[in-house]
């Protein structure tokens, strides 16, 4: 019976052990669980779909063909534009009796833009050369009767129409941004179709009379004149910007005769005194450029 006793005593003293330690335990962790408690909620993370690719649509990117892009850097070396404005005229000055006359220009050009800085360009051009001439004529000394015809001063005026093609090349300067001055040389192919002459004559109007009388006309006189010729070309320009594609040009060009346009002429009317006539042109033009690639 002592034993039955003192075992259940025992027991009873390691159960009563166990629940002193738990209930110490539960108080130590009080504090730690108020506090996780009073911590907000995190955001829970989003469960990913194991086939994601299945249900969520995907962005096509369409490939740029290599040519397109080709294409568009090629286009982007092009510029095009019109132009137009006057020209100061006049023969070459062999001839003694030479002056001046104004005439007009206009075309379109094609700008290519090769190597770095420099550049080819083309233009076709409605150009309206000329210029003065004065003519001493005296038919009297053939032997014939002195009068307005035979005898007489001429001061004419020539307009020669002309189309022309000038080949250059340019050289571009990047001094700023938004301003590209440009100078540029090169040759041209000019075709005059027609020549028109306005003059005025003086001389005495009857025989042995000294009776001057000045006579104003005009005439076609492009059998006169080669029709095809060759120029030099050298000039300067600058191109200014007008909006987000077109920029305004301000051009100022020599051009000097290569080949006669008139050969063996003589203001005395006299073989072997002639020379070969020049046509030369000082050129002032105003127009717009616009590039032909997309940026």
């Amino acid at each position: 019976m002592i034993l039955l006793s003192s075992g259940v005593a025992l027991r009873s003293t390691i159960a009563k052990s166990k629940f002193l330690l738990f209930t110490a335990s539960l108080l130590l962790s009080f504090p730690v669980i108020a506090q996780r408690a009073a911590q907000p909620a995190r955001a829970a993370k989003p469960v990913q779909s194991r086939y994601p690719s299945a249900y969520q649509p995907k962005k096509v990117v369409k490939p740029v063909k290599k040519s397109h892009v080709s294409a568009n850097r090629l286009w982007n070396r092009f510029n095009a534009g019109i132009n137009g404005g006057f020209a100061i005229n006049k023969f070459t000055s062999s001839q003694a009796h030479a002056g001046y006359n104004t005439g007009y220009t206009a075309g379109v050009s094609l700008n290519y833009k090769a190597y770095k800085n420099f550049g080819l360009q083309l233009e076709v051009n409605s150009l309206q050369q000329g210029g003065q001439l004065i003519r001493f004529k005296d038919d009297t000394r053939y032997g014939l009767p002195a009068n307005f015809q035979t005898q007489n001063v001429k001061n004419s005026s020539y307009h020669l129409n002309t189309l022309e093609i000038p080949l250059l090349i340019n050289y571009s300067f990047k001094i700023k941004p938004d301003w590209v001055p440009v100078i540029y040389a090169g040759a041209s192919y000019a075709y005059t179709y027609h020549v028109a002459e306005s003059y005025q004559k003086t001389g005495n109007l009857l025989t042995g009379e000294n009776f001057v009388a000045t006579v104003n006309d005009s005439q076609t006189a492009t059998s006169y004149f080669n029709s095809s010729r060759l120029n030099f070309i050298a000039g300067a320009s600058a191109q200014l910007p007008l909006t987000d594609k077109l920029k305004l040009l301000i051009d100022f060009r020599y051009v000097a005769g290569l080949t006669p346009v008139r050969e063996n002429y003589s203001y005395l009317e006299k073989v072997g005194f002639g020379s070969d006539v020049r046509a030369n042109s000082f050129i002032s033009r105003i127009g717009v450029i616009m590039p032909l690639g997309k940026k």
